[in-house]
């Protein structure tokens, strides 16, 4: 049977929250064959990063009207409903219900969709759904751990201002690779100048965007490969290179030089190659399948003029666009990550030359993953130095390094630190 938006939404919600399911990967897995329009894919899309993003404000407004425990699937499409009833002003709330009486009844027959009807009417009638929950944990579906953190790190007030920005959809971010491209229903970056802002819009669909001429990149992450001061001839190397954006911007600066890629899979490196290609700087990029811990070992001393490591990290930053990033994480996790930043920061440093520059770089907000790690680093190494980053945006500079949280441009959380070999 034919599956239509709704029930696709549901599988892919039992798959992330039931099999500990990627969610993009899910997504892309369900939808690519799907015999969806564009515009039903769009909503189960945002049906699916809705309810991830707020399935503990979703259970907390359920949760009431439950005189019994559901089945993981039915709790998962009270869920489902709830948030088009709450949050979705465009979608009708009959319909958003009736279709869902019908996914229970078919699914599981007329006693579950009598119960799924009874516990949606209950709760439309009640008083409780205008109500909003004290505890950030709730009202932010923020897990203990992560909030604890942040109000550690940056205090009451800006951690209510980080999750307050976090409710609010993601900018589309591009980097023109064409400087005298221009697109309608975009405006120039405040960050960074090769980038274009629209609020939305699908930019890979355009002329623009298959001919080379701008690609999909977040506007932080734009930052890293200026401070590299390529002049055009370096030998450089990207140690965590997939999906191949920064790859990509470095190559644009090179004229004799060239870039080495590295990754840890096949299938990340041919998306490297793949984005090179299309973007014209693929005879500028040669990807390699290698570990970055052993860089040194691979390379031997004093091989590259400059390296940037853009680190595997808890991307704790990206929060915005990867809502599920939250459920996955331990208080371990961070120094694991940190022990494997160090590494691979160690690793490279022996095959940057004198006087080379390497730029670390991280899509997360927590210290321990980013001025602890540069601390460490320089402790470790006294050949380095740090170089100080500046920026006309004074704001987003911290200890000579870039650090933007996300309710400061409503970018993703992304960190930057630059060494210079001495």
């Amino acid at each position: 049977m034919k599956k239509n938006a709704r029930q696709t939404a549901l599988i892919i919600l039992n798959d992330i929250f039931g099999n500990d399911a990627y969610a993009n990967i899910s997504l892309d897995r369900n939808l690519r064959d799907s015999e969806l329009s564009t515009v039903d894919k769009g909503f189960v899309t945002a049906l699916v990063y809705g309810v991830v993003s707020k399935k503990d404000l979703l259970e907390w407004h359920i949760t009431p009207f439950l005189k019994k425990q559901p089945k993981p699937w039915a709790k998962m499409l009270l869920l489902l409903t709830a948030y088009q009833i709450l949050f979705m002003d465009k979608v009708p709330t009959s319909a958003a219900v009736d279709e869902a009486v019908k996914i229970a009844k078919r699914q599981d027959g007329q006693a579950t969709a009598n119960f799924i009807n009874a516990v949606l009417r209950n709760f439309m009638r009640s008083e409780h759904r205008f109500e909003e929950p004290k505890d950030w944990e709730t009202k932010y579906s923020m897990p203990k751990l992560l909030l604890d953190k942040m109000v550690r790190q940056f205090g009451g007030k800006r951690t209510g201002e980080i999750l307050e920005s976090l409710e609010k959809p993601s900018h589309v971010s591009l980097r023109k690779l064409d400087p005298t491209v221009e697109l309608s229903g975009t405006r120039p970056s405040e960050l960074a100048a090769t980038a274009l802002i629209a609020d939305s819009g699908n930019f890979a669909a355009t002329e623009e965007f298959q001919s080379g001429r701008i690609t999909i990149q977040d506007e932080s992450s734009q930052l890293v490969a200026p401070q590299l001061e390529i002049t055009g001839t370096e030998e450089i190397l990207d140690a965590c290179a997939a999906p191949g954006g920064k790859s990509t911007h470095m190559a644009q600066y090179l004229t004799t030089g060239q870039i080495i890629a590295l990754d840890l899979y096949e299938h990340k490196l041919e998306l490297i190659e793949q984005n090179a290609e299309r973007q014209g700087v693929a005879d500028k990029i040669r990807t390699e399948k290698m570990d970055a811990t052993e860089i040194y070992e691979n390379f031997g001393a004093e091989k590259f003029d400059r390296i940037l490591v853009d680190a595997p990290c808890s991307g704790i930053g990206l929060i915005r666009r990867k809502p599920d990033i939250r459920y996955r994480k331990e208080n371990s996790d961070f120094l694991d990550l940190q022990a494997i930043q160090l590494e691979i920061l160690d690793s490279a440093s022996k095959s940057l030359k004198k006087s080379g520059i390497m730029v670390y770089s991280t899509c997360t907000i927590f210290d321990e993953e980013n001025f602890d790690v540069v601390h460490k680093f320089l402790e470790n190494h006294p050949d380095f130095e740090q170089v100080e980053i500046s920026h006309e945006k004074s704001d987003i500079i911290t200890d000579g390094c870039i650090f933007i949280t996300p309710e400061m441009y409503h970018t993703d959380g992304f960190f930057v630190a630059k060494f210079k070999r001495k």
